[in-house]
């Protein structure tokens, strides 16, 4: 019932809120929408020690967030959001990535020991692209 009323009112919540405060910005970028104008995909970010999933929709060229109440776990669900790429982890982790302040390996590093879990890796590699556009 809460994500139904959240998408109703489409208010941006929590972490999704911060996620789109950093990435709204790419949606003046010329650059970044010539280079992501065939992108059409869905990547779900959802911080452990928070209450809101961020739902990132690159859909040509253009960003777009959602927030996905994480509780139950069940509102995360492939089926459910219809996310091509998820990628968990606690906040510090999400905000040195976002800031490349951990490299690829880095991330295996971490991923190998359960600290994150992802799904649908090459669509994830389009997020750090996307990621890349706010570090150039």
């Amino acid at each position: 019932m809460a994500a139904e009323s959240n998408e109703e009112n489409n208010e941006i919540r929590g972490f999704a809120l911060l996620i789109n405060s950093i990435l709204s910005p790419l949606n003046e970028n010329k650059k970044f929408q010539e280079k992501f104008s065939k992108i059409d995909t869905r990547v779900l970010l959802n911080a452990t020690n928070l209450n809101y999933a961020a739902l990132i929709i690159i859909d040509h060229g253009f960003v777009r967030i959602e927030s996905i109440p994480n509780k139950p776990k069940e509102n995360l669900k492939k089926k459910k959001v219809g996310w091509n790429g998820f990628l968990e982890m606690d906040t510090q982790t999400f905000l040195a990535i976002a800031m490349s302040r951990i490299s690829i390996p880095g991330m295996i590093k971490k991923w190998l020991s359960g600290k994150i879990k992802m799904r649908g890796i090459r669509k994830l590699l389009i997020l750090l692209k996307v990621f890349k556009f706010l570090t150039s």
